[in-house]
Protein backbone atom coordinates (compact mmCIF):
# COMPACT_ATOMS: atom_id res chain seq x y z
CA UNK A 1 0.00 0.00 0.00
CA UNK A 2 3.16 1.98 0.83
CA UNK A 3 4.73 2.02 -2.55
CA UNK A 4 1.28 2.39 -4.38
CA UNK A 5 0.52 5.89 -2.33
CA UNK A 6 4.40 6.71 -2.93
CA UNK A 7 3.11 5.91 -6.75
CA UNK A 8 -0.06 7.84 -6.92
CA UNK A 9 1.72 11.09 -5.16
CA UNK A 10 4.27 11.18 -7.75
CA UNK A 11 2.53 10.92 -11.09
CA UNK A 12 0.13 13.65 -9.43
CA UNK A 13 2.98 15.85 -8.99
CA UNK A 14 4.54 15.50 -12.25
CA UNK A 15 0.99 15.61 -13.92
CA UNK A 16 0.07 19.45 -12.05
CA UNK A 17 3.67 20.22 -13.45
CA UNK A 18 3.16 19.34 -17.31
CA UNK A 19 -0.20 21.37 -16.64
CA UNK A 20 1.10 24.61 -15.87
CA UNK A 21 3.54 24.30 -18.69
CA UNK A 22 0.81 23.86 -21.22
CA UNK A 23 -0.81 26.62 -19.73
CA UNK A 24 2.00 29.09 -20.30
CA UNK A 25 2.66 29.60 -16.89
CA UNK A 26 5.58 29.37 -14.76
CA UNK A 27 7.02 27.21 -12.30
CA UNK A 28 6.75 28.82 -8.76
CA UNK A 29 9.67 30.69 -7.56
CA UNK A 30 12.04 28.75 -5.21
CA UNK A 31 13.44 30.56 -2.20
CA UNK A 32 16.74 31.93 -2.36
CA UNK A 33 18.64 30.94 0.79
CA UNK A 34 20.36 33.87 2.43
CA UNK A 35 24.25 33.91 1.84
CA UNK A 36 26.58 32.73 4.03
CA UNK A 37 30.18 33.06 5.08
CA UNK A 38 29.95 29.49 3.17
CA UNK A 39 27.87 30.61 0.23
CA UNK A 40 28.92 34.36 -0.24
CA UNK A 41 26.51 36.65 -2.44
CA UNK A 42 27.03 36.87 -6.00
CA UNK A 43 29.35 40.08 -6.88
CA UNK A 44 27.23 42.65 -9.16
CA UNK A 45 28.46 42.89 -12.84
CA UNK A 46 30.65 46.12 -12.78
CA UNK A 47 29.45 48.96 -15.05
CA UNK A 48 31.21 49.47 -18.12
CA UNK A 49 33.28 52.98 -17.81
CA UNK A 50 32.30 55.87 -19.95
CA UNK A 51 35.21 56.30 -22.80
CA UNK A 52 37.32 59.13 -21.97
CA UNK A 53 37.46 61.92 -24.43
CA UNK A 54 40.96 62.71 -25.61
CA UNK A 55 42.51 66.17 -24.15
CA UNK A 56 42.68 69.01 -25.71
CA UNK A 57 45.47 71.16 -26.86
CA UNK A 58 45.55 74.63 -26.00
CA UNK A 59 47.72 77.43 -27.34
CA UNK A 60 49.04 80.28 -25.06
CA UNK A 61 50.92 83.56 -26.29
CA UNK A 62 52.49 86.20 -23.89
CA UNK A 63 55.06 88.43 -23.62
CA UNK A 64 59.07 87.85 -22.41
CA UNK A 65 61.70 90.08 -22.64
CA UNK A 66 64.36 87.38 -22.87
CA UNK A 67 63.86 84.07 -24.83
CA UNK A 68 63.69 81.27 -22.37
CA UNK A 69 66.24 78.50 -23.72
CA UNK A 70 64.83 75.85 -21.18
CA UNK A 71 60.90 76.41 -22.17
CA UNK A 72 60.27 72.48 -23.06
CA UNK A 73 60.93 71.04 -19.75
CA UNK A 74 58.97 73.47 -18.30
CA UNK A 75 56.08 72.88 -20.64
CA UNK A 76 56.40 69.51 -19.91
CA UNK A 77 56.06 69.52 -16.36
CA UNK A 78 53.35 71.91 -16.46
CA UNK A 79 50.95 69.37 -18.70
CA UNK A 80 52.01 66.76 -16.50
CA UNK A 81 50.45 68.90 -13.89
CA UNK A 82 47.23 70.02 -15.61
CA UNK A 83 46.29 66.93 -17.93
CA UNK A 84 44.94 64.79 -14.72
CA UNK A 85 43.33 68.19 -13.31
CA UNK A 86 41.71 69.41 -16.75
CA UNK A 87 41.99 66.77 -19.38
CA UNK A 88 44.27 69.41 -21.25
CA UNK A 89 48.03 70.25 -22.10
CA UNK A 90 49.25 73.81 -23.14
CA UNK A 91 51.37 74.75 -25.66
CA UNK A 92 53.25 77.92 -24.20
CA UNK A 93 54.08 80.28 -26.53
CA UNK A 94 56.53 83.43 -25.95
CA UNK A 95 56.86 86.19 -27.45
CA UNK A 96 59.71 89.09 -26.99
CA UNK A 97 58.17 92.34 -25.67
CA UNK A 98 59.10 94.23 -28.59
CA UNK A 99 57.37 92.09 -31.36
CA UNK A 100 53.82 91.10 -29.23
CA UNK A 101 51.84 93.87 -30.62
CA UNK A 102 52.68 93.28 -34.15
CA UNK A 103 52.63 89.43 -34.24
CA UNK A 104 48.95 89.81 -32.06
CA UNK A 105 47.72 92.01 -34.92
CA UNK A 106 48.90 89.48 -37.66
CA UNK A 107 47.23 86.66 -35.96
CA UNK A 108 43.89 88.27 -34.51
CA UNK A 109 43.43 89.57 -38.45
CA UNK A 110 44.04 85.79 -40.04
CA UNK A 111 41.50 84.42 -37.89
CA UNK A 112 43.78 82.02 -35.86
CA UNK A 113 42.49 79.93 -33.30
CA UNK A 114 44.82 80.09 -30.80
CA UNK A 115 42.59 79.74 -26.89
CA UNK A 116 44.91 82.35 -24.59
CA UNK A 117 47.04 86.31 -25.13
CA UNK A 118 48.59 88.16 -22.49
CA UNK A 119 46.81 91.82 -23.02
CA UNK A 120 47.21 94.97 -21.68
CA UNK A 121 46.87 98.59 -22.16
CA UNK A 122 50.60 98.97 -22.91
CA UNK A 123 53.16 96.88 -24.92
CA UNK A 124 50.96 95.82 -27.90
CA UNK A 125 48.72 94.39 -25.18
CA UNK A 126 45.86 96.84 -26.97
CA UNK A 127 43.65 95.43 -24.27
CA UNK A 128 40.47 97.96 -24.67
CA UNK A 129 40.34 98.08 -28.82
CA UNK A 130 40.99 94.35 -29.73
CA UNK A 131 37.96 93.86 -27.50
CA UNK A 132 36.03 96.64 -29.15
CA UNK A 133 36.89 95.19 -32.10
CA UNK A 134 35.64 91.86 -31.08
CA UNK A 135 39.72 89.87 -30.73
CA UNK A 136 38.41 88.70 -27.15
CA UNK A 137 35.82 86.83 -25.95
CA UNK A 138 33.52 87.83 -22.99
CA UNK A 139 33.96 85.45 -19.96
CA UNK A 140 31.07 86.79 -17.67
CA UNK A 141 28.73 83.75 -18.27
CA UNK A 142 31.93 81.28 -18.11
CA UNK A 143 33.38 82.17 -14.85
CA UNK A 144 30.49 81.27 -13.30
CA UNK A 145 31.78 77.75 -14.24
CA UNK A 146 35.02 78.56 -12.56
CA UNK A 147 34.19 79.58 -8.94
CA UNK A 148 37.52 79.47 -7.26
CA UNK A 149 39.09 82.32 -10.24
CA UNK A 150 36.33 84.75 -9.61
CA UNK A 151 37.24 84.72 -5.85
CA UNK A 152 40.71 84.56 -6.33
CA UNK A 153 40.93 87.96 -6.61
CA UNK A 154 39.45 91.03 -5.21
CA UNK A 155 36.15 92.44 -7.04
CA UNK A 156 37.28 96.01 -8.04
CA UNK A 157 40.54 93.87 -10.14
CA UNK A 158 37.13 92.87 -12.11
CA UNK A 159 35.75 95.30 -12.24
CA UNK A 160 38.43 97.41 -13.26
CA UNK A 161 38.81 95.02 -17.29
CA UNK A 162 35.31 95.66 -18.20
CA UNK A 163 34.46 97.14 -21.38
CA UNK A 164 30.77 98.05 -22.25
CA UNK A 165 29.78 96.29 -18.55
CA UNK A 166 31.28 92.91 -19.47
CA UNK A 167 34.81 90.92 -18.48
CA UNK A 168 36.85 90.24 -21.31
CA UNK A 169 40.04 89.14 -19.45
CA UNK A 170 41.38 87.93 -16.08
CA UNK A 171 43.86 90.06 -14.64
CA UNK A 172 46.73 89.01 -13.33
CA UNK A 173 46.47 90.21 -10.53
CA UNK A 174 49.95 91.91 -8.82
CA UNK A 175 50.55 95.38 -7.81
CA UNK A 176 47.71 97.52 -9.09
CA UNK A 177 48.90 100.82 -7.01
CA UNK A 178 51.77 102.43 -8.27
CA UNK A 179 53.95 105.57 -7.35
CA UNK A 180 57.07 106.69 -9.06
CA UNK A 181 60.76 107.49 -7.96
CA UNK A 182 63.85 106.59 -8.39
CA UNK A 183 65.89 103.26 -8.10
CA UNK A 184 69.52 103.99 -6.57
CA UNK A 185 72.67 101.31 -5.82
CA UNK A 186 72.89 101.31 -2.46
CA UNK A 187 77.09 100.89 -2.73
CA UNK A 188 76.66 104.17 -4.19
CA UNK A 189 74.36 105.52 -1.30
CA UNK A 190 77.05 103.82 1.00
CA UNK A 191 80.41 105.27 -0.32
CA UNK A 192 78.82 108.73 -0.06
CA UNK A 193 76.73 108.95 2.89
CA UNK A 194 74.10 109.97 1.06
CA UNK A 195 70.45 111.12 2.48
CA UNK A 196 67.74 109.98 0.54
CA UNK A 197 65.71 111.27 2.88
CA UNK A 198 65.89 114.73 1.37
CA UNK A 199 64.72 113.73 -2.04
CA UNK A 200 61.17 114.63 -2.25
CA UNK A 201 60.68 115.55 -5.88
CA UNK A 202 63.09 114.76 -9.33
CA UNK A 203 64.82 117.74 -9.49
CA UNK A 204 66.15 116.53 -5.64
CA UNK A 205 68.37 114.22 -7.14
CA UNK A 206 70.54 116.18 -8.65
CA UNK A 207 73.45 116.52 -6.15
CA UNK A 208 73.92 112.70 -5.94
CA UNK A 209 74.42 112.99 -9.91
CA UNK A 210 76.60 115.65 -9.51
CA UNK A 211 78.46 113.45 -6.94
CA UNK A 212 78.71 110.38 -9.12
CA UNK A 213 79.95 112.73 -12.26
CA UNK A 214 82.45 114.33 -10.14
CA UNK A 215 84.07 111.18 -8.36
CA UNK A 216 82.82 107.86 -10.69
CA UNK A 217 84.61 108.02 -14.14
CA UNK A 218 83.16 104.46 -14.66
CA UNK A 219 79.86 105.06 -13.53
CA UNK A 220 76.96 106.11 -15.59
CA UNK A 221 75.19 108.62 -13.59
CA UNK A 222 71.52 108.33 -14.64
CA UNK A 223 70.06 105.76 -17.74
CA UNK A 224 66.21 105.39 -18.84
CA UNK A 225 65.01 109.02 -18.08
CA UNK A 226 62.38 109.06 -21.40
CA UNK A 227 60.00 108.08 -19.43
CA UNK A 228 60.52 110.31 -16.33
CA UNK A 229 57.53 112.24 -17.43
CA UNK A 230 54.99 109.96 -18.48
CA UNK A 231 51.69 111.09 -18.83
CA UNK A 232 52.60 114.37 -16.06
CA UNK A 233 51.32 113.17 -13.23
CA UNK A 234 54.21 114.68 -11.38
CA UNK A 235 53.64 117.62 -12.91
CA UNK A 236 49.66 118.07 -12.46
CA UNK A 237 48.21 116.26 -14.88
CA UNK A 238 45.86 113.05 -15.02
CA UNK A 239 47.10 110.55 -17.76
CA UNK A 240 43.61 111.18 -19.75
CA UNK A 241 45.58 114.64 -20.28
CA UNK A 242 43.36 116.92 -17.98
CA UNK A 243 44.70 119.23 -15.09
CA UNK A 244 44.48 117.29 -11.89
CA UNK A 245 42.74 120.16 -10.18
CA UNK A 246 40.35 121.21 -13.05
CA UNK A 247 36.81 120.96 -12.18
CA UNK A 248 35.54 121.38 -15.79
CA UNK A 249 38.02 118.18 -16.90
CA UNK A 250 39.46 120.32 -19.92
CA UNK A 251 42.15 117.95 -21.65
CA UNK A 252 44.88 120.09 -22.83
CA UNK A 253 47.99 118.76 -25.31
CA UNK A 254 50.61 118.36 -22.47
CA UNK A 255 53.51 119.04 -24.94
CA UNK A 256 52.32 122.78 -25.74
CA UNK A 257 52.26 123.36 -21.19
CA UNK A 258 54.76 125.30 -19.35
CA UNK A 259 55.25 122.58 -17.12
CA UNK A 260 56.79 119.98 -20.35
CA UNK A 261 59.38 122.77 -21.08
CA UNK A 262 60.12 123.55 -17.51
CA UNK A 263 61.02 119.37 -17.49
CA UNK A 264 62.94 120.05 -20.71
CA UNK A 265 65.02 122.29 -19.93
CA UNK A 266 65.98 120.73 -16.51
CA UNK A 267 67.09 117.36 -19.04
CA UNK A 268 68.75 119.48 -21.58
CA UNK A 269 70.75 120.90 -18.17
CA UNK A 270 71.48 117.64 -16.61
CA UNK A 271 72.35 115.87 -20.19
CA UNK A 272 74.73 118.75 -21.28
CA UNK A 273 76.10 118.16 -17.40
CA UNK A 274 77.23 114.60 -18.74
CA UNK A 275 74.53 113.25 -15.52
CA UNK A 276 72.60 111.38 -18.40
CA UNK A 277 73.46 108.32 -20.34
CA UNK A 278 74.65 110.39 -23.79
CA UNK A 279 72.55 107.43 -25.78
CA UNK A 280 69.28 106.83 -23.70
CA UNK A 281 67.23 108.86 -26.62
CA UNK A 282 68.21 105.44 -28.85
CA UNK A 283 68.61 103.10 -25.87
CA UNK A 284 66.75 99.57 -26.60
CA UNK A 285 68.53 97.54 -24.36
CA UNK A 286 68.00 99.51 -20.97
CA UNK A 287 68.37 95.95 -19.04
CA UNK A 288 71.41 94.85 -20.60
CA UNK A 289 73.02 98.20 -19.30
CA UNK A 290 71.79 97.76 -16.00
CA UNK A 291 73.12 94.64 -15.94
CA UNK A 292 76.17 95.83 -16.38
CA UNK A 293 76.34 97.43 -12.55
CA UNK A 294 77.40 100.47 -13.91
CA UNK A 295 74.13 102.77 -13.86
CA UNK A 296 73.69 104.52 -10.61
CA UNK A 297 70.48 105.59 -10.82
CA UNK A 298 67.02 104.57 -12.43
CA UNK A 299 63.43 105.92 -12.66
CA UNK A 300 60.67 103.48 -12.21
CA UNK A 301 57.19 103.97 -12.54
CA UNK A 302 55.49 101.22 -10.22
CA UNK A 303 57.81 101.10 -6.51
CA UNK A 304 56.00 98.01 -5.81
CA UNK A 305 56.64 96.11 -2.57
CA UNK A 306 59.97 93.83 -2.59
CA UNK A 307 60.64 94.94 -5.71
CA UNK A 308 64.01 96.06 -4.45
CA UNK A 309 64.87 92.22 -3.92
CA UNK A 310 63.51 91.47 -7.57
CA UNK A 311 65.64 94.20 -8.99
CA UNK A 312 68.83 92.32 -7.64
CA UNK A 313 69.54 90.50 -10.83
CA UNK A 314 68.77 93.39 -12.93
CA UNK A 315 71.46 95.90 -11.46
CA UNK A 316 74.23 93.95 -11.96
CA UNK A 317 73.93 91.85 -8.42
CA UNK A 318 73.86 95.31 -6.62
CA UNK A 319 71.87 95.92 -3.92
CA UNK A 320 69.09 98.91 -4.73
CA UNK A 321 67.09 101.00 -3.15
CA UNK A 322 63.84 103.04 -3.60
CA UNK A 323 62.82 106.88 -2.94
CA UNK A 324 59.39 107.48 -3.76
CA UNK A 325 58.52 110.98 -4.91
CA UNK A 326 54.96 110.29 -5.25
CA UNK A 327 52.02 108.74 -3.35
CA UNK A 328 51.16 105.47 -4.43
CA UNK A 329 47.61 105.68 -6.93
CA UNK A 330 45.53 103.14 -7.97
CA UNK A 331 46.07 102.77 -11.12
CA UNK A 332 43.95 99.39 -11.70
CA UNK A 333 45.16 95.45 -13.18
CA UNK A 334 44.55 96.73 -17.42
CA UNK A 335 48.88 96.63 -16.75
CA UNK A 336 48.70 92.60 -16.60
CA UNK A 337 45.77 90.70 -18.27
CA UNK A 338 45.09 87.17 -20.27
CA UNK A 339 42.35 87.45 -22.48
CA UNK A 340 40.65 84.39 -24.10
CA UNK A 341 40.84 84.39 -28.18
CA UNK A 342 37.03 84.67 -29.32
CA UNK A 343 38.58 82.08 -32.31
CA UNK A 344 39.18 79.78 -29.97
CA UNK A 345 37.64 76.11 -29.91
CA UNK A 346 37.74 75.33 -25.87
CA UNK A 347 37.59 78.21 -24.29
CA UNK A 348 35.94 76.72 -20.79
CA UNK A 349 39.04 74.61 -21.05
CA UNK A 350 41.14 77.87 -21.34
CA UNK A 351 39.12 79.36 -18.50
CA UNK A 352 39.90 76.11 -16.74
CA UNK A 353 43.60 76.58 -16.77
CA UNK A 354 43.32 80.18 -15.96
CA UNK A 355 41.63 78.84 -12.56
CA UNK A 356 44.36 76.71 -11.41
CA UNK A 357 46.92 79.30 -12.43
CA UNK A 358 45.41 82.01 -10.48
CA UNK A 359 44.65 79.65 -7.27
CA UNK A 360 47.33 76.77 -6.91
CA UNK A 361 50.60 77.79 -6.01
CA UNK A 362 52.53 75.33 -7.58
CA UNK A 363 51.42 75.49 -10.85
CA UNK A 364 51.76 79.58 -10.53
CA UNK A 365 55.43 79.07 -8.95
CA UNK A 366 56.40 76.46 -11.88
CA UNK A 367 54.87 78.88 -14.71
CA UNK A 368 57.13 81.84 -13.09
CA UNK A 369 60.02 80.26 -11.55
CA UNK A 370 60.83 76.89 -13.85
CA UNK A 371 61.71 73.51 -11.72
CA UNK A 372 62.90 73.17 -8.60
CA UNK A 373 66.52 72.27 -8.39
CA UNK A 374 67.26 73.37 -11.95
CA UNK A 375 65.62 77.23 -12.54
CA UNK A 376 65.71 77.98 -8.74
CA UNK A 377 66.51 76.68 -5.30
CA UNK A 378 63.69 76.86 -2.08
CA UNK A 379 65.87 78.50 0.93
CA UNK A 380 62.54 79.01 3.14
CA UNK A 381 58.85 77.19 3.10
CA UNK A 382 58.18 79.90 0.50
CA UNK A 383 61.15 81.40 -0.01
CA UNK A 384 63.53 80.60 -3.06
CA UNK A 385 66.42 81.59 -5.10
CA UNK A 386 66.93 81.79 -8.59
CA UNK A 387 70.15 79.81 -10.09
CA UNK A 388 71.68 82.34 -12.51
CA UNK A 389 71.63 82.07 -16.09
CA UNK A 390 69.52 78.88 -15.62
CA UNK A 391 67.72 79.14 -19.25
CA UNK A 392 64.12 79.69 -18.02
CA UNK A 393 63.26 83.77 -16.74
CA UNK A 394 59.58 84.39 -17.07
CA UNK A 395 58.19 87.61 -15.72
CA UNK A 396 56.00 86.70 -12.46
CA UNK A 397 53.29 89.32 -13.36
CA UNK A 398 52.84 88.32 -16.80
CA UNK A 399 50.75 85.16 -16.29
CA UNK A 400 48.55 84.30 -13.21
CA UNK A 401 48.58 85.61 -9.42
CA UNK A 402 51.87 86.67 -8.21
CA UNK A 403 50.02 86.86 -4.75
CA UNK A 404 50.25 82.69 -4.50
CA UNK A 405 54.02 82.63 -5.48
CA UNK A 406 56.88 82.38 -3.96
CA UNK A 407 58.82 85.17 -2.50
CA UNK A 408 62.48 85.79 -3.42
CA UNK A 409 65.43 85.45 -1.01
CA UNK A 410 65.29 89.11 1.12
CA UNK A 411 61.84 89.62 0.62
CA UNK A 412 59.70 90.54 3.40
CA UNK A 413 57.49 87.80 4.97
CA UNK A 414 54.55 90.40 4.20
CA UNK A 415 55.14 91.59 1.15
CA UNK A 416 52.24 89.94 -0.44
CA UNK A 417 50.01 91.04 2.43
CA UNK A 418 51.48 94.44 1.67
CA UNK A 419 50.82 94.59 -1.58
CA UNK A 420 47.19 93.52 -1.71
CA UNK A 421 47.16 96.38 1.45
CA UNK A 422 48.14 99.37 -0.98
CA UNK A 423 46.07 97.85 -3.76
CA UNK A 424 42.94 98.18 -1.71
CA UNK A 425 43.80 101.66 -0.04
CA UNK A 426 45.69 103.52 -2.75
CA UNK A 427 44.23 106.55 -3.96
CA UNK A 428 41.65 106.25 -6.73
CA UNK A 429 42.47 108.46 -10.06
CA UNK A 430 39.76 111.55 -10.81
CA UNK A 431 37.83 109.28 -13.31
CA UNK A 432 39.09 105.69 -12.25
CA UNK A 433 37.04 103.36 -14.92
CA UNK A 434 37.42 105.72 -18.03
CA UNK A 435 38.74 104.03 -21.00
CA UNK A 436 39.21 105.70 -24.40
CA UNK A 437 37.91 103.86 -27.27
CA UNK A 438 40.96 105.07 -29.98
CA UNK A 439 38.65 103.46 -33.12
CA UNK A 440 37.46 106.78 -34.70
CA UNK A 441 40.92 108.60 -34.38
CA UNK A 442 43.06 105.24 -35.30
CA UNK A 443 44.63 107.33 -38.04
CA UNK A 444 45.23 110.50 -35.91
CA UNK A 445 46.73 107.74 -33.33
CA UNK A 446 49.04 106.15 -35.83
CA UNK A 447 50.50 109.70 -36.93
CA UNK A 448 51.34 111.01 -33.44
CA UNK A 449 52.58 107.52 -31.90
CA UNK A 450 55.00 108.38 -35.39
CA UNK A 451 55.55 111.66 -34.34
CA UNK A 452 56.19 111.04 -30.99
CA UNK A 453 58.57 108.26 -31.75
CA UNK A 454 60.31 110.63 -33.89
CA UNK A 455 60.77 113.39 -31.17
CA UNK A 456 59.67 112.78 -27.54
CA UNK A 457 62.77 110.41 -26.52
CA UNK A 458 65.20 112.94 -28.03
CA UNK A 459 63.96 115.86 -26.21
CA UNK A 460 63.09 113.69 -22.65
CA UNK A 461 66.01 112.71 -22.81
CA UNK A 462 67.81 115.63 -23.16
CA UNK A 463 69.81 114.78 -25.85
CA UNK A 464 68.59 118.20 -28.35
CA UNK A 465 67.97 121.68 -27.48
CA UNK A 466 64.40 122.18 -26.89
CA UNK A 467 64.54 125.71 -28.21
CA UNK A 468 64.63 123.85 -30.89
CA UNK A 469 63.08 120.70 -30.78
CA UNK A 470 59.86 121.82 -28.98
CA UNK A 471 58.64 124.05 -31.50
CA UNK A 472 59.24 121.28 -34.29
CA UNK A 473 57.09 118.99 -32.25
CA UNK A 474 54.45 120.95 -31.19
CA UNK A 475 54.19 121.82 -35.14
CA UNK A 476 54.67 117.88 -36.17
CA UNK A 477 51.60 117.05 -33.74
CA UNK A 478 49.06 119.59 -35.30
CA UNK A 479 50.56 118.37 -38.61
CA UNK A 480 49.26 114.77 -37.66
CA UNK A 481 46.16 115.77 -36.14
CA UNK A 482 46.24 116.25 -32.42
CA UNK A 483 43.75 118.86 -32.04
CA UNK A 484 41.24 116.30 -33.95
CA UNK A 485 43.20 113.47 -31.88
CA UNK A 486 42.18 115.61 -28.04
CA UNK A 487 38.73 116.71 -29.50
CA UNK A 488 37.73 113.11 -29.57
CA UNK A 489 39.09 112.24 -26.43
CA UNK A 490 37.24 114.98 -24.89
CA UNK A 491 34.18 113.92 -26.33
CA UNK A 492 34.47 110.49 -24.72
CA UNK A 493 35.49 111.88 -21.52
CA UNK A 494 32.16 114.15 -21.17
CA UNK A 495 29.90 111.25 -22.33
CA UNK A 496 31.78 109.26 -19.41
CA UNK A 497 31.29 112.04 -16.83
CA UNK A 498 27.78 112.80 -17.42
CA UNK A 499 26.57 108.95 -16.93
CA UNK A 500 28.57 109.06 -13.96
CA UNK A 501 27.12 112.19 -12.62
CA UNK A 502 30.48 114.38 -12.22
CA UNK A 503 29.42 116.53 -15.52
Amino acid sequence: MRKWIATMLASVLVALLMSACNNGGEPAATETPEPTAETPAAEPEPAAEEPKEPPVELTWYYIVYEMPTDLQAVNDKVNEYILPKINATVKLMPIVESAYGQKMNTMLAAGETFDLAWTARWGGGDYNNRVLKGAFLDIDELLEKTPKLKAAMPELAWTDTMVAGKIWAVPNYQIAAKAEGFIIQKRILDKYNFDVSTIKTQDDIEPLLKLIKENEPSVIPIAGTTNMFDYGRLWGFAREGFRVNDPTYTIVNTTEQPEYRAFLDRQRRWYEAGYIYPDDATLTTLPDLRRTGNVAVGWDTTMKPGGEVENFDDWGNNEVVYVRVSEPEFTGVLDTMTAINRKSKHPEKALQLLELVNTEPELMNLLSYGIEGKHYNKVGDNVIKKVDKSGYSAEIWVMGNSLISYLLEGQAPDTWEKTHELNMTAKRPPVHGYKFNQDPVKTEVANLTAVHDEFAKALQSGSVDSNEYLPKYIEAQKNAGVDAFNAERQKQLDEWLKQQGLK
